[in-house]
């Protein structure tokens, strides 16, 4: 493959994410009340924008680029694995938000059940690796708003505590991500959290 078709395979890629980046803001734009979120999966999905302008940004560039350019051609596997991180993401934002029309208990059950699962990484890990690889695009120049890139760092900086401070104990101890508590007993599961209790299994969802 010569190096202006591996420069058009990188673009083509950029655009993809940037697709891919759209669709999840389409989901969580589509809960219309957005009290029942936890608030490190908030801020994640409100750092989506930031992404797609950023990304939109590298997409301009390469009009502006000698495709061939080796920058374009070196950082392919970078674009790919961002492009794979961010479907990753989109895919946690499919089930953590429900239907629009669906409650605020719901809404809280639904994206705590998601955050409290332990399987795969959770919104604000994929939102760190996401930045390290723009970060790679940012050093060869591809990305140009630096400033833009720094809050979205600030933003993973506040959401990813240091190492021991998070439990993941689901045994009714408080959970380090967005402070919520998980029960299970016979007579179903009971979410404790800053939007109050919720049951599911033997008594109803209130």
């Amino acid at each position: 493959m010569s190096g202006i078709e591996t420069a058009l395979g990188v673009y083509g890629l950029i655009t993809g994410t940037i697709t891919i980046i759209e669709t999840s803001i389409k989901i969580y734009d589509a809960v219309k009340d957005k009290s029942g979120i936890p608030e490190k999966l908030r801020k994640v999905s409100e750092t989506l924008p930031s992404l797609k302008e950023l990304l939109k940004g590298a997409e301009a560039q390469f009009s502006k680029s000698q495709p061939a350019d080796t920058a374009w051609i070196e950082v392919g596997k970078d674009v790919q694995r961002c492009n794979e991180a961010c479907q990753e993401l989109q895919d946690l934002l499919s089930k953590a938000y429900p239907e629009e029309e669906a409650s605020r208990a719901r809404r809280f059950v639904k994206a705590a059940t998601t955050t409290l699962s332990g399987k795969g990484k959770t919104a604000e890990q994929l939102l760190k690796e996401i930045q390290g690889y723009l970060e790679v695009l940012l050093d060869r120049q591809i990305l140009t708003n630096a400033a833009l890139l720094e809050d979205i760092k600030a933003t993973v900086d506040e959401l990813l505590p240091r190492q021991g401070q998070v439990q993941n104990n689901v045994n009714g101890d408080n959970i380090g991500r967005d402070k919520i508590s998980y029960t299970s007993s016979g007579s179903g599961h009971m979410f404790t959290g800053d939007h109050g209790t919720f049951h599911i299994g033997g008594t109803s969802i209130h």
